[in-house]
C-alpha cells in the first residue's frame, strides 16, 4: 500500500476525472538546481572580476594567514614536497594552492576561478543532499540561497580554506545520504571526510557521532568499516608526516594549542584577539609567533610540548575561573549567531566598497539565514532521521566556536547547512499560509524573528574592525605606490576609530614620504598622546619618529629612534630592516649588513630585506 508521501497528487480535469501529475505539470527535475548553480557561477565570476586590481586580490603580508599559505605553496613547489618541520597551520590548503600554482603559473586569478568552480559544485551538492534529507522545495530554496549569500561569495575570492571546507562538507553529506549504490561510495566518503578533518581538525568529532547514527540507520558493517578505515588512513598522513620529518609527535598542527589559548585566556573576548603573553607589542606575524610560541619557562621546546603547554594554560584558566569561563562561553554562543561577520585577514567592508555584487548580496546576511535556519531546525525535527547530517554539522561548528573563538571564516561553512533548514522553514511558512494554519505560522515566524533580531543586537566592536580593514587596505595600496587612495583609506580608518595606532602610524609614514612633514608631525603628536599609557605601542612611536627624522634628512636621529624601537621590541624585523636602510644612507655597509641579517633571521620571508641584503653584500669588499 502507498503511503501518503508516495501518492501522486491528482489533477481535476474538465470532465471531473482525476489524473496523476506528469512531468509536463512541473519543471524538469534538473532545471532549478542548474539555474541555481549557474547563478552561483555568474555572481562569483562577477565578484572576482570586480576585485581584480584591488588590494583584495593582492597577495600581501597584510593578509596574515593567506600570506602564510601562499609562502607554503611556493615552498612546496620550490623546495620540498613534504617539508622539513611540523605543520604550523592547517596543511591541506597550501598543497591545493601549490597544485593550482603549478598548473596556472602562480596566478591568483586562476585560483579564484578554480574556487568559483568549486562553489558551483558545492551548490549542486547542497541541492542533492538537501533534497534527500528534506524535500525538493527546501533544496531549491537552499541552492538559490547559497548562490545569493554575500559572505559565501566574498570567501570564494580569498586565499583561504573556506571554499574547500564548504565543498568537502557537502561532499561528505551527499555521500552519506544520497550517494549512488556503488562500491566507491563509502571509501569516497571516507576520503572526503579525512581531507575535511585535515582542513578543520576539530571536525574529527563528527566521526564517532556519524558512525553511531549510521549504525542505527542499519548501514551494514562493511561499508561503515570502509568509510572509517579510509578516513582514519587519510587523517593519519598528517601525524605520520610530522613524526617523520621533524621527529615530533604533533597530531595535526603546531598552532593547535596556541589557537586554544587565544580563545581561552584572561583577555579573551570570544573572537580572535592578541594574547598579552604572545604579542607583547603591536603587530602580528606567524614568523614571530613561531618564536614566542615555542618558549616555555624561558627556553625553546619542541612543538608538541609547546602546543600541550598552551592547551594546558587555557584549560587551567577555564578551571580556575569558572564564572569568567561561563561568561566567555555565553559570549561565544551569542557571537556565533551574530549577524555581524567578525573579520580576519580579509574584510567584507573594504571589499564591498568596490563591489556591486557584495552591495546586493550581503543583504542576505547571517542573521536572516540563522533566523529562518533555527525555525527550520525546529520544524524539521520530525525528519531528523533523514536530516541528521545538517543538524550534526551545525552542532560541530557551534562546538568549535565555543572551544576556540568566533571568526567569520571559521563560521561561514555552517551557512549551507543553515540554508537547508532555512529553505525548509520558508516552504513550511508558505504552506501554513495556504492552509490557513495561522497559529503554527505565528509561532514559526516568531522564532525566526526573535533569532534575527537578537543577531542584530549582539554587541560587536564594529568600529575597531572597520579601522583594521581600512588600515590593511591602505597599507597594500601604499606598498603599490598608490599614495592618494592609500591616504583616503587611512583617513577612513581613523574616522572609524581615532585611537587605532596602526592607522595613524601608517598615515604618518605616508605623509612623511610625501614631503608633508609638518602634517605628519601633527599626527605623530596625536599618536604619542593616545598611546602614552600603552606600552605595546611604544615601538610604533619610535618607528614613526625615525621616519620623521628621515624626512628631515637627520639620519643620526633616525638610527637612534630605530635602535630604541629595537630595544622595545627586539623581534620586530621591520625595525631592523629600517635601521639597515638608514645605515645604507650613512654609507655604513657593515652595520647595514648586520641589521638586515637580523631582519632576515627573524622573518625569513621578508623579501625586501633579503633583496637589499644581497645588494649590500655585493658592495662590501
Amino acid at each position: 500500500m502507498q503511503t501518503q508521501a508516495e501518492r501522486k497528487p491528482g489533477i481535476r480535469t474538465r470532465q471531473g476525472k482525476t489524473r496523476h501529475r506528469t512531468a509536463r505539470d512541473q519543471p524538469p527535475a534538473l532545471l532549478l538546481p542548474v539555474l541555481a548553480a549557474g547563478l552561483t557561477l555568474l555572481l562569483r565570476l562577477w565578484f572576482v572580476v570586480e576585485m581584480r586590481g584591488t588590494p583584495f586580490s593582492t597577495v600581501s603580508p597584510q593578509m596574515i594567514d593567506a600570506w602564510y599559505y601562499h609562502l607554503q605553496a611556493l615552498d612546496i613547489l620550490e623546495h620540498s614536497l613534504i617539508g622539513t618541520e611540523v605543520f604550523f597551520l592547517r596543511p591541506l590548503y597550501p598543497y591545493l594552492l601549490a597544485g593550482a600554482y603549478a598548473a596556472f603559473a602562480r596566478s591568483l586569478f586562476a585560483v579564484q576561478m578554480l574556487q568559483t568552480l568549486l562553489a558551483t559544485g558545492s551548490c549542486l551538492l547542497l541541492y542533492a543532499a538537501a533534497r534527500r534529507m528534506l524535500n525538493r522545495a527546501a533544496a531549491t530554496v537552499a541552492a538559490f540561497g547559497f548562490a545569493l549569500c554575500g559572505i559565501l561569495i566574498f570567501y570564494t575570492g580569498t586565499l583561504l580554506y573556506v571554499e574547500v571546507t564548504v565543498f568537502l562538507s557537502l561532499l561528505v553529506t551527499w555521500l552519506w545520504v544520497a550517494g549512488p549504490a556503488r562500491w566507491w561510495r563509502w571509501p569516497g566518503a571516507g576520503t572526503a571526510f579525512g581531507l575535511l578533518v585535515i582542513c578543520r581538525p576539530e571536525f574529527l568529532l563528527l566521526l564517532p557521532l556519524g558512525l553511531i547514527i549510521l549504525t542505527r540507520q542499519e548501514v551494514r558493517f562493511r561499508p561503515l568499516a570502509a568509510f572509517a578505515g579510509v578516513a582514519l588512513a587519510v587523517i593519519a598522513t598528517v601525524p605520520v608526516r610530522n613524526l617523520i620529518v621533524a621527529r615530533d609527535p604533533v597530531l595535526f598542527t603546531a598552532h593547535a594549542g596556541l589557537n586554544f589559548y587565544y580563545g581561552n585566556n584572561p583577555a579573551a573576548d570570544g573572537t580572535w584577539q592578541p594574547a598579552p603573553e604572545l604579542e607583547e607589542t603591536a603587530g602580528f606575524s606567524h614568523d614571530r609567533l613561531k618564536q614566542t610560541g615555542r618558549i616555555v619557562d624561558g627556553r625553546e621546546v619542541s612543538w608538541s610540548r609547546a602546543s600541550g603547554h598552551w592547551f594546558g594554560r587555557g584549560l587551567r584558566w577555564l578551571a580556575s575561573n569558572p564564572g569568567d569561563a561561563l561568561k566567555l562561553a555565553a559570549r561565544k554562543f551569542l557571537l556565533f549567531w551574530s549577524d555581524h561577520e567578525v573579520p580576519g585577514n580579509y574584510y567584507p567592508e573594504t571589499a564591498r566598497s568596490r563591489s556591486l555584487v557584495l552591495h546586493l548580496t550581503l543583504l542576505l546576511g547571517f542573521g536572516i539565514i540563522a533566523g529562518l535556519g533555527v525555525a527550520g531546525m525546529v520544524l524539521a525535527w520530525p525528519s531528523r532521521s533523514r536530516a541528521w547530517p545538517a543538524y550534526l554539522f551545525v552542532a560541530v561548528h557551534l562546538v568549535s566556536a565555543l572551544a576556540f573563538y568566533v571568526l567569520s571564516r571559521l563560521r561561514a561553512p555552517v551557512l549551507p547547512f543553515l540554508l537547508v533548514f532555512a529553505g525548509f522553514a520558508s516552504m513550511r511558512l508558505a504552506g501554513f499560509v495556504r492552509e490557513r494554519r495561522f497559529g503554527r505560522l505565528t509561532t514559526a515566524a516568531a522564532v525566526a524573528a526573535v533569532v534575527f533580531t537578537a543577531s542584530l543586537l549582539i554587541p560587536v566592536d564594529r568600529a575597531a574592525y572597520s579601522a583594521q580593514g581600512w588600515t590593511q587596505w591602505g597599507n597594500i595600496l601604499l606598498a603599490d605606490r598608490k599614495a592618494g587612495p592609500a591616504e583616503q583609506a587611512f583617513r577612513r580608518a581613523l574616522e572609524a576609530d581615532p585611537a587605532n595606532p596602526s592607522a595613524r602610524y601608517s598615515l604618518i609614514i605616508l605623509l612623511a614620504g610625501s614631503n608633508r612633514a609638518e602634517e605628519a608631525s601633527g599626527h605623530y603628536r596625536e599618536l604619542v598622546r593616545r598611546t602614552t599609557a600603552d606600552p605595546r605601542s611604544r615601538p610604533l612611536q619610535h618607528l614613526a619618529a625615525g621616519r620623521l627624522a628621515i624626512a628631515r634628512r637627520d639620519f643620526g636621529l633616525a638610527a637612534a629612534e630605530y635602535r630604541a624601537a629595537i630595544t622595545a621590541d627586539p623581534d620586530n624585523p621591520e625595525s631592523w630592516y629600517l635601521l639597515g636602510l638608514v645605515h645604507i644612507s650613512q654609507d655604513s655597509m657593515a652595520a647595514a649588513r648586520d641589521a638586515l641579517q637580523q631582519a632576515v633571521r627573524i622573518a625569513p620571508h621578508h623579501t625586501e630585506a633579503a633583496a637589499v641584503l644581497e645588494r649590500v653584500k655585493n658592495r662590501i669588499p
